[in-house]
């Protein structure tokens, strides 16, 4: 679906944003596209409608307009003060601080980003330690 219609930062009129609202999601689109009949809907969107892809064509006057759009971080109410365009929003996400993760050690934990790799290298039980005996690596859970 589209992108969240909160993450606007931009004080626009209720025309001026319905132009950018995909009729299915009811998000603001993302990759709009343009049916034949002039319906418009975020490309991952137009499955759902039965569009085939000959009936379809990209809406670049109105992407363009979307990617130009100042935004927040999807995330913002996890802490995330990143502000930008639409179009780099997907890319921020990539490396936001804020974004859920499961700890790649297997104990089942999830955090945000940023307080994962501290889980990981201090605090999960799956964590290699080295024995100060036998200087052999275990998991912490094993010593």
């Amino acid at each position: 679906g589209g992108y969240k219609k909160d993450i606007l930062t931009e004080n626009l009129n209720e025309r001026e944003k319905a132009s950018f609202i995909c009729t299915v999601c009811e998000g603001i689109m993302k990759d709009a596209i343009i049916s034949s009949s002039g319906e418009q809907f975020c490309s991952c969107c137009s499955p759902r409608r039965g569009y085939s892809y000959h009936k379809k064509t990209p809406d670049a006057s109105v992407r363009k307009m979307i990617n130009l759009l100042k935004c927040s971080c999807p995330l913002s109410e996890r802490g995330c003060k990143w502000v930008g365009s639409l179009k780099d929003c997907d890319k921020h996400l990539d490396t936001c601080g804020y974004v859920h993760e499961k700890c790649e050690l297997e104990c089942g934990v999830v955090l945000i980003r940023d307080e994962l790799r501290i889980h990981e290298k201090e605090k999960c039980l799956n964590r290699k330690v080295k024995c100060e005996h036998c200087k052999k690596d275990f998991k912490s859970c094993e010593l």
